[in-house]
């Protein structure tokens, strides 16, 4: 009985195993993921934006999250979040006084993310999601310039107040990007009109300047795919020959791509990428050699068109323009077991260094549901960073 036992339960494991997935490699780190900005019951770290300046100092702002606590009270408080700057490549970080920024408008910076661009004109532009109440999560994109190093902004700057009504727009970190030709160009989500609640569906689309930001166009929304979700919380990147790249999280298990072959204005139908994913988040970038890379969460979603488990964070690198993309490497698995997860590492902001990628995103208490966190769940995990070395060819 004891053999016919073990050896029920050998070929048990290894039917398991084979129908596993397998072992991903692992990135080689220059500094190991350590949390360095732990949350707190008014403030939760996520959706940061990272950027080097000219004197080799990182600054980092991250919106204020959610917060178990009204808004509308934090908004006249905190209608900006806290600036942080790093002399050691991301390795410590002091806290540098609130942003700089003059905000004489409605809502706040908040949960989407934040956005650090070198424009081709020596400026620097900040990019931010923003937050108005009773309104989905979302507000049409806010942006600002700094002409000396970020020491100050120029006054918030909303994006397509005369383009679109204020109403649920999304715009994550890391997504700001300028094209070969100058054009800034902004992808957002946008709630379709039937969405009841924040992530319900929404069609991607842009906004897009060519003159330096001062005014703003609208691009038309890229085809909404079938199934749920639509195309939320888009990233895009300008490929060699002049078309650019969009990739979003969805519904479908898989990240989503789509193609503009006149600078942002028109996109092709959506389509699902090899890139397994819930409905999470993703950030998409170029390697200084040329290469894409995407950070993502790689896992099958509990259920279909489900936003869960986010973790392991990952990525993913493509040589050929985004048609064929690698195998995941694993960034961080901190609360994966066996194919449930304890946490959301989510929002990564990415930032080029000599010694390798400057990589910060946030670590949340998981249940794989939207269930109000206790005190105590909410107050696990922060800030995470980590200097991955680059991928190898």
């Amino acid at each position: 009985m004891k053999i016919r036992h073990y050896l029920t339960a050998t070929i048990l494991t290894m039917l398991t195993a084979q129908a596993a997935e397998p072992p991903f490699p692992r990135a080689e780190f220059v500094v190991p993921p350590e949390v360095f900005l732990h949350h707190t019951l008014d403030r939760a770290f996520v959706g940061p934006g990272t950027f080097q300046l000219k004197n080799g100092d990182v600054i980092m702002a991250a919106p204020w999250g959610r917060p178990p606590v009204n808004f509308e009270e934090l908004a006249r408080t905190f209608p900006v979040p806290p600036l942080y700057r790093s002399k050691d490549h991301g390795r410590t970080w002091v806290a540098d006084g609130p942003l700089k920024l003059e905000w004489k408008i409605t809502g706040m910076i908040s949960d989407g993310g934040i956005s650090f661009l070198r424009l081709a004109d020596g400026r620097i532009a900040l990019l931010s999601h923003r937050h108005l109440p009773n309104n989905k999560g979302g507000g049409l994109p806010v942006i600002s310039f700094s002409t000396d190093e970020g020491a100050t902004w120029s006054p918030a700057q909303i994006i397509g107040r005369d383009l679109a009504a204020d109403d649920a727009w999304y715009i994550m970190n890391d997504r700001l990007v300028q094209l070969c030709r100058g054009r800034l160009l902004v992808p957002v989500a946008h709630a379709v009109p039937h969405s009841r609640h924040e992530g319900d569906q929404d069609e991607a689309s842009c906004f897009y300047s060519d003159d330096g930001g001062r005014t703003w166009l609208a691009s038309r929304p890229v085809p909404l795919p079938d199934g749920p979700r639509g195309m939320p919380e888009a990233c895009v990147a300008e490929l060699h020959d002049g078309r650019v790249l969009m990739l979003t999280r969805s519904g479908t298990g898989f990240l989503l791509e789509s193609h503009s072959a006149d600078g942002g204005v028109t996109w092709s139908a959506p389509k699902n990428t090899t890139l397994v994913s819930p409905c999470s988040s993703l950030t998409l970038k170029r390697l200084p050699d040329g290469r894409l890379i995407v950070f993502y969460d790689h896992a099958k979603p509990y259920e279909p068109g489900w936003f869960f488990p986010r973790c392991p964070l990952v990525y993913a690198v493509s040589a050929d323009e985004g048609v064929t993309w690698s195998g995941p490497t694993v960034v961080d698995d901190e609360g994966w077991n066996g194919g449930r997860s304890e946490r959301d590492l989510i929002y990564p902001s990415i930032c080029f260094l000599d010694e390798g990628m400057l990589v910060v995103w946030s670590s949340h208490f998981a249940d794989g549901t939207f269930t109000k966190k206790t005190d105590e769940q909410h107050l696990l995990g922060g800030g995470k960073r980590a200097i991955l070395k680059y991928p190898a060819k």
